[in-house]
């Protein structure tokens, strides 16, 4: 099956012939079926919430993935033999539901979060073509029960990279500028989606805040320590597809890092490139321009596999461990809060985290993580700051003059 999601592309002529049409703008979602037939019902339903803002277009993608899923595992049942993809949701009922749980747990042998996710994405296809406010509905009543068919998902360990991790992948990159950039991601804990919003201003206003002896107008909900400050974050989780504001917080070692590589020329060549200098874009790729997600999230994959191959780390380091990494470092900082519920506080609000029972799936702490953070020569914990100063000192390269990556 195809998917197809767009948010304002540009639509400058029809595929179906004979019909012309002017330049416009399109956004929306299309689920195609293995004959490149547009499935109709999938198709309006995730059109519609992306344009309600009720999901991302991340998230629609995520969605459409699901539903296509099920619409394979239709398509395998006798009885639906010679109907289409539309008219085979629409004849679902809960005997249909029950055998599709089943495959997944015995057949498919996937995960109870994944089922339980995949659950949750069919009964809102279900509910909106049963109930609700935007359509007339087609269905007199959704096939799913009022409780959950699939299990309830097991609490599971959160995975993170540890500092040697973080250290292995940096010494990975022969460039000054790609080993800040992922030292300022496992300090500040940004998701990958964030960094590209990261501007210069950003910085020297963390900057000026450390220097002006933590005096700012802002509202900043973040913990105030000397040897830290905050830094806003432009989020990625906001409700619908917008930017949610939050202060998290960076470390002397790292901001001043950053500010080394900002005042060097090969940072200076492309900000000038800017009308206001302010607003470059705080992280530079080898063109000089921001990293987006995904040139991000390859960057990391290429250190993460040479590292890997090298045997200096014993798992696969993608982005988000990095983000937990910082969480599981903040838990166990002393000047972050006065006790671990205050400091699980705090990582609930520098994370971005909605809920403080996301939060919470950090309370159970390992023993290669505690040992990772814990000052190995008196059993004592060792702020951010100075593991951050150490991780400085083990990695920082210098850029030169003529420098051009």
């Amino acid at each position: 099956m195809e998917i197809r999601v767009v948010e304002k592309a540009l639509l400058t002529g029809s595929q179906i012939d004979n019909l012309e049409i002017g330049a416009r703008e399109v956004s929306g979602a299309l689920v195609f079926d293995d004959e490149g037939r547009v499935v109709q019902y999938a198709s309006e339903w995730l059109t519609t919430l992306t344009d309600l803002q009720a999901i991302a277009y991340t998230s629609a993608e995520t969605y459409a993935r699901n539903i296509s899923y099920f619409i394979e595992f239709l398509s395998r049942r006798p009885e639906n033999v010679g109907l289409t993809a539309d008219e085979m949701l629409l004849r679902v009922n809960l005997t249909v539901l029950e055998d599709w749980i089943i495959s997944q747990q015995e057949v498919a042998s996937v995960d109870r979060s994944t089922i339980r996710n995949r659950e949750g994405c069919l009964r809102s296809f279900y509910d909106f073509f049963s109930k609700n406010e935007y359509r007339d509905p087609i269905l007199e009543e959704s096939p799913f029960p009022a409780k959950f068919l699939s299990a309830k998902p097991h609490l599971k360990q959160v995975v993170s990279a540890s500092l040697s991790d973080l250290v292995a992948l940096m010494n990975e990159s022969r460039y000054e500028r790609e080993r800040l950039l992922l030292q300022f991601m496992y300090d500040s804990g940004v998701r990958i989606s964030e960094v590209q919003r990261i501007t210069y201003r950003d910085i020297q206003e963390a900057i000026k805040f450390s220097n002006s002896e933590f005096v700012s107008s802002k509202k900043i909900e973040a913990p105030v320590h000397p040897g830290y400050a905050p830094i806003l974050i432009r989020g990625s989780k906001g409700r619908g597809n917008s930017i949610k504001e939050r202060f998290t917080i960076i470390t002397a070692p790292t901001l001043k890092r950053v500010a080394s590589y900002h005042a060097s020329p090969l940072y200076r060549r492309y900000q000038a490139k800017f009308q206001d200098r302010n607003d470059c874009p705080a992280f530079l790729n080898s063109e000089g321009s921001a990293y987006n997600e995904s040139s991000l999230s390859k960057m990391i994959e290429r250190r993460s596999k040479s590292a890997l191959k090298k045997k200096l780390i014993s798992k696969k380091v993608h982005a988000h461990l990095f983000r937990h990494g910082s969480a599981y470092l903040m838990l166990q900082d002393p000047n972050l809060g006065s006790d671990f519920l205050e400091r699980l506080v705090n990582v609930q609000k520098t994370l971005g985290h909605a809920f403080i029972s996301t939060s919470e799936r950090y309370t159970s702490i390992p023993l290669d993580i505690y040992d990772s953070i814990a000052d190995s020569s008196s059993g004592g914990m060792r702020s951010k700051i100075e593991k951050m100063a150490e991780v400085v000192e083990r990695t920082k390269l210098r850029i030169k003059l003529g420098d051009k990556k």
